[in-house]
């Protein structure tokens, strides 16, 4: 009888130990730690720059991960933006280099447990006023003619001086456990997935930056 008794309290220590380490680690973790096991799942465990990846129907080319962020380019924006590297100038060391740039974050609530997930796109710091105002302009008229609301410039968006640009609007969904890495996964592709009007028209305008470089590059030619 003793020794059986003996043996439920040792049993019963090692499961208190056992789960006070669970419990442990769970308080150690930032509110994003189920993010960050997403964002792995998503883009692999040690993802590289410019690693292409596909999460539902759309591939995506990764850039950086943060604590409580990751960013990325839509593959369409990709293959267009390299066919456009003088609207890159300026642009060298921010994100991926590139005048444009995606990301999605963890935003947690007061609870610590629920959350949302937030969708970001931007306009970059390109060197060119000119440049940088007809990527602006440009993007804003083919969303009003889509009736794509959800692309929103900022007033001054485009005037000489500003850097960065946003232009989503209703963009960030609902998380009930950001500490559960099977829902961030799950809300992290359905934001992406909800997105994807937008993301095609952006990639349908890139082809029009060349234009506005044109009349330098044209200028530079003629003889004198």
């Amino acid at each position: 009888m003793n020794k059986g008794r003996s043996e439920a309290q040792n049993l019963a220590r090692q499961f208190y130990r056992d789960q006070k380490k669970v419990l442990d680690l769970i308080r150690g973790h930032s509110p994003g730690s189920g993010f960050e096991f997403a964002v792995h799942r998503l883009f692999g465990d040690k993802p590289e720059r410019g690693k292409t990846v596909r999460i539902g129907n759309r591939e995506f080319i990764y850039s950086s991960l943060a604590k409580n962020l990751v960013s990325f380019l839509p593959a369409g924006w990709h293959e267009e933006l390299d066919k456009t590297k003088g609207a890159r100038l300026g642009c060298e060391n921010w994100w991926a280099g590139y005048p444009l740039i995606a990301w999605v974050e963890i935003r947690a609530g007061d609870d610590g447990t629920t959350g949302h997930l937030k969708l970001n796109a931007e306009v970059g710091p390109i060197s060119n006023h000119k440049v940088r105002k007809g990527i602006i302009e440009a993007i804003k008229v083919a969303a009003s003619a889509k009736g794509l609301e959800r692309i929103q410039f900022p007033t001054g968006a485009s005037d000489k001086g500003r850097l960065y640009s946003r232009f989503l609007r209703k963009n960030s969904i609902a998380v009930n456990d950001i500490r559960s890495t099977d829902e961030m996964e799950r809300r992290f592709a359905e934001l992406i997935a909800d997105f994807e009007p937008e993301f095609e028209l952006v990639a349908s305008v890139i082809p029009q930056f060349l234009s506005f470089n044109a009349p330098l590059v044209s200028s530079q030619l003629i003889p004198r």
